[in-house]
């Protein structure tokens, strides 16, 4: 297994933007902190609300590569003309999760609707399958249908909704529906 992280951490990815520019999606690094500080400083206050951490706060974010363990959180960047324009990760779980990881993406509101998103998300499919992970979650509030159905494209179900879950800064309560994609097939077991 220390060979696939030693791999893991050189992951690359090239894709053509519809613009002609070209993206990059590698593994965060150290040196990207104000990079990806300053991604999350572009970000809406309504895109800053879904976050678990206050992603708005500039310490948080740096904490996040301050900390960087890619055997905990595996995350990767995309990049475009040497900035930071996504982040997405794998959060992993120990003992009896050890099976599972959770999937989180953020994609800056001008590089939407590009295929980035698809391309984070498979790349993370992909980086799970190498470390043998057997499932992936994610959580997405349920007024997000476009979220909910760019996931289901991907082969991830509806398990579970959560009724008046989230709590946003206006006091409203939504749903979060738990999803999940199976990597490999137990249909067949007992």
């Amino acid at each position: 297994m220390a060979d696939v992280w030693k791999q893991l951490a050189h992951y690359r990815k090239v894709k053509a933007l519809p613009s002609g520019k070209r993206l990059l999606l590698r593994p965060l690094t150290k040196g990207d902190r104000q990079g990806l500080v300053d991604l999350f400083a572009r970000a809406t206050q309504q895109d800053l609300e879904y976050f678990r951490d206050d992603a708005g706060d500039p310490a948080v974010v740096g904490s996040w590569v301050d900390n960087l363990d890619l055997q905990n959180v595996f995350p990767l960047v995309a990049i475009v003309d040497d900035k930071i324009v996504g982040d997405a990760t794998l959060h992993f779980r120990k003992r009896y999760h050890r099976h599972l990881a959770w999937v989180r993406i953020f994609l800056d509101q001008a590089y939407r609707r590009q295929g980035i998103g698809t391309l984070m998300l498979r790349s993370l499919i992909e980086i799970a399958r190498r470390l043998d992970l057997q499932q992936l979650y994610t959580e997405v509030v349920t007024t997000q249908g476009r979220t909910i159905k760019a996931f289901q494209s991907m082969g991830f179900q509806q398990e579970v909704t959560l009724s008046d879950y989230f709590l946003t800064s206006n006091d409203e309560l939504l749903d979060m529906a738990v999803m999940a994609l199976r990597l490999v097939d137990r249909s067949g077991e007992f």
